[in-house]
């Protein structure tokens, strides 16, 4: 009942997360066929600076040889990462910082329910958006490849997702435990971001220049390389690295959670 009613309440917010992103996804793909037969984004990807494309994590010799060339440069790059921020944020924020806030998670601890049980129902409807989000996104894809023919190698469009995923359930779990420390929605909501503002921009810089290679060591985002996918450089090491940080982070939550003082 506690899941279905948490899912019930924050359906808008996964399913808008979802389908934009799905809807997106699919307009590039569809025109993808138009825009490769004109080379015009081709001419003008050349023309940009290196540094500029190494920032972006953009292959101008490769962006537009198939359609995944395409979106491992364009959404899966700082798109996907700024979305990835926002959809942690937000999760973080329904269901834990705004109750606490508001006082409406006293009224669960009342029914009664466990901590533990409030936590876990959590990180289901974590898991669910996470789920929705990923599988919608490569469901249009796998659409638009049956439309219009773009010859999708859908192992390498699923690895995209499953790495997308495990990032999203490891950046949802980490703002879980940052909003844990706080009874101020307002001000979870912005160490939180701080924080993770903090990585994006380390992986930006990291990608100026060789000398600035080791910022990458201080960024989640680095765990999340669609272009290094897309050149089939990939061994799993980082489904390790995210697989253990949700590990200690889940435990984290527990443990603080738990321990939480929620008298208002």
């Amino acid at each position: 009942m506690l899941i279905r009613s948490m899912l019930k309440q924050n359906r808008s917010w996964i399913l808008g997360y979802s389908i934009g992103t799905s809807v997106y996804l699919f307009f590039l793909a569809a025109i993808f066929p138009s825009i490769q037969e004109t080379g015009l984004i081709e001419a003008k990807l050349e023309s940009l600076p290196p540094e500029l494309l190494d920032v972006f994590q953009i292959n101008a010799s490769m962006a537009m040889d198939n359609v995944l060339n395409l979106l491992s440069s364009n959404y899966y790059g700082l798109i996907f990462y700024v979305l990835a921020v926002l959809f942690a944020l937000t999760f973080a924020s329904k269901l834990l910082a705004k109750p606490v806030d508001s006082g409406e998670i006293m009224l669960y601890m009342a029914a009664p329910i466990s901590r533990v049980t409030y936590v876990m129902s959590s990180f289901v409807v974590l898991i669910v958006a996470v789920g929705l989000f990923v599988g919608l996104n490569g469901l249009s894809l796998m659409v638009a490849d049956l439309l219009f023919d773009l010859q999708i190698d859908y192992a390498v469009l699923w690895m995209l997702q499953l790495n997308g995923a495990l990032m999203l359930l490891v950046l949802g779990v980490a703002a879980y435990v940052i909003a844990s420390l706080f009874d101020d929605s307002s001000k979870s909501y912005m160490v939180t971001g701080g924080i993770f503002t903090f990585f994006l921009v380390m992986n930006i810089i990291q990608g100026v220049s060789d000398q600035f290679d080791w910022m990458s060591n201080l960024s989640f985002f680095s765990l999340f390389d669609a272009g290094a996918i897309m050149r089939e450089e990939y061994w799993g090491i980082h489904f390790i690295w995210l697989l253990g940080l949700l590990t200690i982070f889940s435990a984290l939550s527990f443990f603080r959670f738990t321990r939480k003082d929620l008298t208002i």
